[in-house]
């Protein structure tokens, strides 16, 4: 008996040495090899086009798992039958990931929403707010989320939203609280001018050591109140290791006057990423600061001589490899943009705020997500029937304190 042995995704943590086994086991050049793995990064699956015989399947089928391949072995007789949307043996020349093809297969995301509604509930929201003298924007919040939640369909199914604003409120409060003892302690210290210049260095240096674990607190949060088929996402990972991460990055992109960003980018990505879990399924993530360095050199070079607009190009590629590398279960993200869509949607979206002077930004909400969710797909293997509830419940504390300081926390 012999078997067809396919790879349909890769998640480990080393290319080059995926790249190095991968033409060593099939004997394929390096070139070859490495547009493979490429593509499986983007949930396109190989599969090699001889047989396996029976003696050596299962050495195979452990070696590649070891390596972070995702392994489908099947007995077959006579010859193998090749995958109409696989990565041939013989691949051509690399184009540009945003024009591969997505497998017919794939789980597709949607958005349903439309500005007219969501200008509806903001306005509604407003006038409350006011009238309240701001203490319903916790309860303003969350109707947005619920809103946009409800409309972001996967696979058919919507998800959800169930924080509250009572939660967001109490967290508000909590925050309050800290920045007053802070307050309090620099008032207390504050004798003379230079003792209260140190007492208010101190006070921006605690703050800014606190932001990395505020960002933790405030999306353990926002995934604990988002689920979908009534299955909770979650987050994991500890303030003190964001605090070290952010420290460390900060420090040695300093020292290297910028050039160090890539590899920190990538560093935190993967603590954001690796530590959110759906249910019982942890995310991975593969990007590897080393990949994306020259592309940023680049972005630094082309960027002045562009007056800007080369951004575009690089926060699409930035964004496209990050999906592309990030995985759940047997399946990766797949994201396709190109640097002209992104910026034919935020140009578009400056000249309906401009023009409408403030009043299209629900519109402009609605078309962020409507561009997210057209070009995301999740692509490969994944049982999403045998997923089961692992919620892990968290504070509103962090989400408020990061929207009082106005600092984004959305990841990718």
């Amino acid at each position: 008996m012999s078997y067809q042995i396919t790879l349909n995704t890769w998640s480990g943590s080393s290319k080059a040495e995926a790249v190095e086994k991968l033409a060593e086991v099939f004997r394929l050049s390096d070139e070859k090899a490495t547009a493979i793995v490429d593509h499986l990064c983007q949930g396109l699956p190989w599969r090699f086009e001889r047989p396996i015989p029976d003696s050596q399947a299962d050495g195979a089928s452990t070696y590649l798992r070891s390596l972070g391949f995702a392994v489908d072995m099947q007995s077959v007789e006579g010859e193998i039958k090749p995958l109409s949307d696989a990565v041939s043996t013989a691949v051509a020349p690399e184009k540009d990931k945003a024009e591969t093809s997505i497998p017919e297969d794939s789980y597709r995301f949607k958005f349903q929403g439309d500005g007219r509604t969501l200008f509806g509930i903001s306005f509604v929201n407003l006038i409350k707010t006011v009238f309240t003298l701001g203490v319903y924007r916790f309860w303003a919040k969350t109707n947005v989320r619920q809103y946009i939640w409800s409309q972001t369909l996967f696979s058919g199914d919507r998800f959800s939203y169930h924080g509250t604003g009572k939660e967001l409120m109490r967290g508000a409060v909590w925050f309050g609280v800290v920045l007053i003892l802070l307050v309090l302690v620099y008032v207390t210290f504050n004798i003379g001018m230079e003792e209260g210049e140190l007492a208010s260095d101190l006070l921006g240096f605690i703050i800014l050591i606190m932001l990395p674990a505020l960002m933790v607190g405030a999306w353990r949060y926002r995934l604990s109140r988002t689920a979908w088929r009534n299955i909770r996402f979650s987050f994991r990972g500890k303030r003190m290791d964001a605090v070290t991460l952010y420290i460390v990055g900060g420090i040695l992109s300093g020292l290297t006057l910028g050039l160090y960003w890539p590899f920190f980018k990538m560093k935190t990505e993967k603590f954001w990423r690796e530590n959110s879990w759906f249910g019982d399924v942890p995310f991975r993530f593969s990007g590897v600061g080393k990949d994306f360095f020259k592309k940023f050199i680049l972005a630094i070079l082309l960027t002045p001589l562009t007056l800007g607009f080369y951004l575009f190009w690089f926060t699409a590629d930035l964004k496209r490899y990050l999906w592309s590398h990030t995985h759940v279960g047997g399946a990766t993200f797949h994201f396709p943009i190109t640097g002209k869509d992104y910026m034919k949607l935020n140009v578009a979206n400056f000249f309906i705020v401009l023009f409408t002077l403030g009043l299209g930004f629900p519109w402009v909400v609605i078309r962020n997500q409507k561009f997210v969710t057209d070009n995301m797909v999740l692509a490969g293997n994944i049982e999403l029937n045998h997923i089961v509830q692992q919620m892990k419940d968290s504070g509103a504390f962090g989400e408020e304190a990061m929207d009082i300081m106005d600092v984004p926390i959305d990841i990718g």
